[in-house]
Parts: structure tokens; sequence; C-alpha cells
């Protein structure tokens, strides 16, 4: 740990990701997004077991739901033609409900002490009660896993740091279901001084805390 004009400054992964001051964010792992990543099944062992220790280490979980304005009525027009390109020129549709849309996958089921907020944008803290949860809970450091690695992973880790968070990205749960992007999200918030860990790098650490 360094200091800089009074400030404690974490040198080290373990100093950051210190489970008295860290949360666990699983992005978008809904029924509707995260099977079309393209490492899906890669991803969700190690984001169950992470969870479950972070659980058993009193670290808070929580979970981002995907949900949309009513596109005629509520919606901006500059999100209406992401929405009209994303479905290749004709008109997007909202997550449907129930187990195809917007429900978090079995294998992932948040449990009654985890946190499920809504969001309408790829940015955790845009429009949500995301930034006031965290500081109610003295939350310093947020590590993140989940789809897409491109979309909502790095707009939030970025609005993050820019809130003064430290920001984790677990570069082995996040995905796309384009592998192109997700290499060069990936690759850029590497480049720019993100914090980029291993799922078992975290596991690891968290683990010497029990």
């Amino acid at each position: 740990m360094q200091e800089v004009a009074g400030k404690k400054i974490p040198d080290t992964l373990e100093e950051i990701i210190d489970p008295k001051r860290t949360a666990l964010l699983l992005w978008d792992m809904e029924y509707a997004i995260a099977p079309n990543a393209f490492n899906f099944k890669e991803m969700v062992p190690k984001l169950k077991d992470l969870s479950a220790l972070a659980r058993k280490i009193g670290v808070p979980v929580f979970y981002s739901q995907q949900i949309a304005f009513d596109l005629e009525k509520e919606e901006a027009p500059v999100w209406v033609r992401v929405r009209n390109r994303r479905a290749g020129g004709g008109q997007g549709s909202p997550i449907p409900t129930g187990k195809h849309g917007h429900d978090i996958i079995d294998e992932l089921n948040p449990e009654p002490r985890d946190i499920v907020f809504q969001k309408r944008r790829p940015d955790g803290f845009i429009g949500t009660d995301l930034d006031l949860m965290l500081r109610n809970k003295g939350v310093s450091t947020v590590i993140m896993g989940g789809v897409a690695t491109e979309g909502g992973v790095e707009g939030t880790a970025r609005t993050g740091r820019n809130l003064g968070y430290y920001m984790v990205v677990l570069k082995d749960c996040v995905g796309s279901r384009n592998r192109e992007l997700h290499d060069m999200a990936l690759n850029l918030m590497e480049k720019t001084h993100f914090d980029v860990a291993t799922a078992n790098e975290v596991a690891e650490i968290w683990r010497r805390k029990m």
C-alpha cells in the first residue's frame, strides 16, 4: 500500500479486492442475453463458484437485469435507432419476460440476500440506484463478470472508475456473441489500466481471508 498526499493507494490485487469493501457484480446473466456468448458454458461454472465464495466470506453479490422502455411511448429516438440497427434494419423488440427473457439463468439463480437491480442502458450506474447501494454497503471495489464485454461490462467499468470505484474485470468470466469485439474491448481495458484478473486469482486471494 502506497500513501500519496495522505491517501492510501493499493499496490496489489489482494489489497484492491479486500472482502470488507468489495462487491461482485454479475452482469446480464439472463436467458435472453448470456447464452448467446461464445464462451457462455465456460463462464457459468466459474461465476457460480465465485459467487458462492463471495457469499461465504460476506462479499455482497449484485445482479443486473436488462429491461427496456416502451419503444413508442418512452424510448429516446437515438435508442430506437440503436435497437433497429441491432435488429438488422427492422424494428427492435424488448426482451420478453420468463425463461426466454430477462430471468437470471438457473445456474446463477440469486439468493435472498443478493441484490437484483433493473437497468435500461448498458451502464449499471445510469438511471439506477447502484451507486447509492454500493456506498450504503461501504463498497469501494466492484468485481465484474458477465455479458457483453464490449457493452455493459466496459460501460459500467468506465463509469464506475469515473465515480471513484476500483473496477476489476474478470477476464475469463466476461463474454459476447462477437468474439472480435470481446477481444478488442478486453484488450482496450487492459491497456487503459483497468484491473483485470481471472476468477481463480480472485478466489485464491479470498480463500486466504477465510
